[in-house]
Parts: structure tokens; C-alpha cells; sequence
């Protein structure tokens, strides 16, 4: 047995010296003869136990501050306060348009198929993908900190949220298309769309509270191992999520990957070959425009182009060959139009317990997925991320998501890379 006895604090100098005291602490040691042993060893302290706050002190600060802002600050300033995009506005150079517009026209080409693919993982009819790739990143865009962040729908979220909505709306279990539901699934089907953009509502406000209370720095006890393996176990599930569409077939949704990768194996006789053939070219053609791209000097703009080529180059096969008379299933007619406004849909909101509850566990994986993509990027990129001005940035994408037809958007691993 041991036992520590603080004794007394050699403070040397001014008052600001106890920032790099040293504690003498007297241990005892516990002898089988009853005895004890005194060991003495020095201690670093806590400086937080010798906080010194000066109310006075801080209020003048606070004051002095003020005064210099109104004094010398611009419209332009005052305005930056409100909308963070004005200071990189303010710096930006032409020179950087035509590798912004050719990285946008990319993104934009991936993100379309990415986006209508992800809401039906969701249980959500495709439009919904569509509004969440296009209005939450506008809204992002003037408050977020990161430079390369994609917002829009991801795979990990889809994938929970189809999870935890069908618990509360067990009837949507049997809708086989969101798109097209039976006049008979119609109101369940409306129903399960409303919870999407509540439970998108929620994590709005969630948030937005961890930006305007200053909680931004728990995302600085992510470790590297943590960033790592979420990345890892993420790039495995959406993988895993995307192998029925390039066979064309049906598997029922299962928690383990294992139970995944057997009801591949199960069904693969009922794989559709036209089907499994344009997705393979498909994935053959990004691996090779990647490829060249990285090893071949001047075929470096491949690796923006694979995805709008591919995408491309499916639109026309569809449509001069008439696939879909050819097993090959798309996606049909998509409503046209921007998005209607969703307000009415935030009441009445039952269910809250469990709405909150996945709304909360939604925003961790989501905070995860962005935070981690947002670091790494701006590592590589030599800047600083600002950790509250990321999450209020995102929280605002949620919340212009939930005024518009949108579900749960958060930084995307595939179109940020």
C-alpha cells in the first residue's frame, strides 16, 4: 500500500511562477514489517490548478477589443465575422478557376449517380439525394472551414438511417422502390420521407449547439488509430453496399459482414450478366483513367475526368441502345424542379425519443466521418481547420437540408479525395 502526502509548493520568483512548480510529495511504502518507507520524488503540477482569473482583467480585454474593432474594422470585416468564406474570397486568385471549375464539373458528374444511389440506400425516393447534394453544400460553402470538403449524402449514413427509420415506420420494410410506391405504400412511404427530415432537423440543431458552445475541441482527441479505422471499416461498407448493383441483384440487409458476403455468395446464381458487364467496364475505366492519371505526366487530368467519363459514357449506352428494354434497370423519372420547402413536415414529430436517439447517433458518425476526411485534408493541404466553425458549417447544411427536401449530409470520403 502507498500512500502520497502533498507537501508543500517551492514557488520561486513572481506570482506567474506556479505555471512551472514542481510539487515535493511524500510517498509512503508500506513494509510487511509495519514499518514505512518515505520515498520522495518531485511532481509536475496541473496548471489548471493555479488558474488565476481576473474578472477586471478579462472585462477590459473584452472592451479594449471592442473598441479597436469599431475603430478599424471595414464593412468587409464585419462581415467576415458573420460569413468566414469572405476571407478566403478576399485572397483568391484567378489563377485557380479553371482547376476549381474542372474539380466542380467532377465532383458534380460523381456526386449525381453517388447521390440518387445513397437515398435509396436510405429507404428515401432518389430526388432526395439530389437536393442533398446540391442545396447543404451551398449553405456549407460560407460558413465551413475546409477548403476540399464535398458535403452531400454519404453511404454510412444511408445506411443507418434505413436501419433506425424502419424501426419506426415497420411497414416501409416492404416498399420495394421508394421511387414508385403502390398507391396502397404511398402514405407509409410519406410517413417514412417525414421522418428523414426530422431526424435531418435534429442533427441540425445538435450541431450547430456543440459550434455555439465552443465543443469543437473533442474533435482533437481523435486519435490517428481511431481516423484510421473508421476510414477503413467505412471503405468496406460502402464497398460491400454497392456489389448487388454491379450484379443486379436483391440481398436482404444483414448487421455483420460476414452474413453480407455469404448472401453474395448464395444469390450469385441469379446475377445478371448485362448488368455485372457495365458496371465492371465501368469500375475497369475509373481504375484505368486513376492509373494513368498518377503514373503517366501528362494524363494527370484523367484522374478528374474518370467519373464524368464514365458517367458519360452510360448515358449514351442507355440511351442509343435502349437498355432498359435490356435488363438493365435505371432509375426512372425523377421529379423535376428545385425542392419544395419541408417546414410543415418538422410537426407533429412523434416518436421523439427515438428520433432524437438516432439523431444523435447519426451526428457522431457523421462528425467521425467529416471530421476525420476535413483533418487529413487540411494537413495535406497546410492549413488550419477551425474545429467550431466546422461543425456550426455543418450544422447550417443540415438545417438549409431540412427547410428543403434534404436527409443527413455530411463530409463525403470519395468526392473529397
Amino acid at each position: 500500500m502507498t500512500t502520497v502526502v502533498k507537501d508543500d509548493l517551492n514557488v520561486a520568483g513572481n506570482k506567474d511562477a506556479a505555471f512551472q512548480t514542481e510539487i515535493t510529495a511524500r510517498t509512503y511504502q508500506d513494509n510487511p514489517d509495519g514499518s514505512k518507507e518515505l520515498l520522495l520524488f518531485p511532481w509536475q503540477s496541473d496548471t489548471s490548478l493555479y488558474f488565476d482569473f481576473d474578472l477586471k482583467k478579462w472585462s477590459k480585454r473584452i472592451n479594449e477589443n471592442w473598441r479597436y474593432k469599431k475603430k478599424n474594422y471595414t464593412w468587409v470585416d464585419w462581415t467576415q465575422m458573420v460569413l468566414p468564406c469572405v476571407s478566403w474570397l478576399r485572397c483568391y486568385k484567378m489563377e485557380y478557376l479553371p482547376y476549381d471549375i474542372l474539380a466542380g464539373i467532377a465532383v458534380g458528374f460523381m456526386v449525381v449517380p453517388q447521390g440518387m444511389s445513397y437515398a435509396n440506400l436510405a429507404g428515401l425516393p432518389s430526388v432526395f439525394g439530389l437536393y442533398g447534394a446540391f442545396l447543404p453544400v451551398l449553405a456549407y460553402s460560407l460558413i465551413g472551414s475546409s477548403r476540399q470538403l464535398a458535403v452531400g449524402p454519404v453511404a454510412v449514413t444511408s445506411l443507418l438511417l434505413d436501419t433506425q427509420l424502419k424501426k419506426m415506420v415497420p411497414a416501409a420494410a416492404s416498399i420495394s422502390s421508394p421511387n414508385t410506391p403502390t398507391p396502397e405504400q404511398a402514405p407509409i412511404q410519406a410517413l417514412y420521407n417525414q421522418k428523414a427530415i426530422q431526424v435531418c432537423l435534429i442533427v441540425s440543431c445538435l450541431y450547430t449547439a456543440i459550434g455555439i458552445f465552443r465543443l469543437g475541441f473533442i474533435t482533437n482527441f481523435l486519435s490517428r488509430s481511431v481516423i484510421g479505422g473508421f476510414t477503413s471499416g467505412a471503405a468496406v461498407t460502402i464497398g460491400l453496399s454497392q456489389v448487388k448493383y454491379i450484379l443486379g441483384v436483391s440481398v436482404p440487409r444483414v448487421d455483420s459482414i460476414q452474413s453480407n458476403m455469404r448472401n453474395y455468395v448464395n444469390i450469385m446464381y441469379n446475377m445478371k450478366w448485362q448488368e455485372y458487364l457495365m458496371g465492371y467496364f465501368g469500375c475497369v475505366l475509373l481504375v484505368t483513367c486513376r492509373s494513368l492519371g498518377r503514373n503517366v505526366k501528362y494524363c494527370s487530368i484523367l484522374r478528374s475526368l474518370g467519373p464524368m467519363l464514365v458517367c458519360v459514357m452510360g448515358l449514351v449506352a442507355v440511351y442509343t441502345g435502349d437498355l432498359q428494354l435490356k435488363c438493365i434497370k435505371i432509375v426512372a423519372s425523377i421529379p423535376k424542379g428545385l425542392p419544395k420547402p419541408t417546414v410543415s413536415w418538422w410537426t407533429p414529430m412523434d416518436n421523439l425519443g427515438e428520433i432524437f436517439a438516432t439523431a444523435i447517433i447519426v451526428m457522431l458518425v457523421d462528425l467521425l466521418e467529416s471530421t476525420s476526411i476535413a483533418r487529413t485534408l487540411a494537413n495535406r493541404n497546410g492549413y488550419e481547420l477551425n474545429a467550431n466553425q466546422e461543425i456550426t458549417g455543418l450544422g447550417l447544411s443540415n438545417f438549409v437540408g431540412a427547410i428543403f427536401n434534404c436527409y443527413t449530409t455530411t463530409g463525403s470520403f470519395s468526392r473529397s479525395a
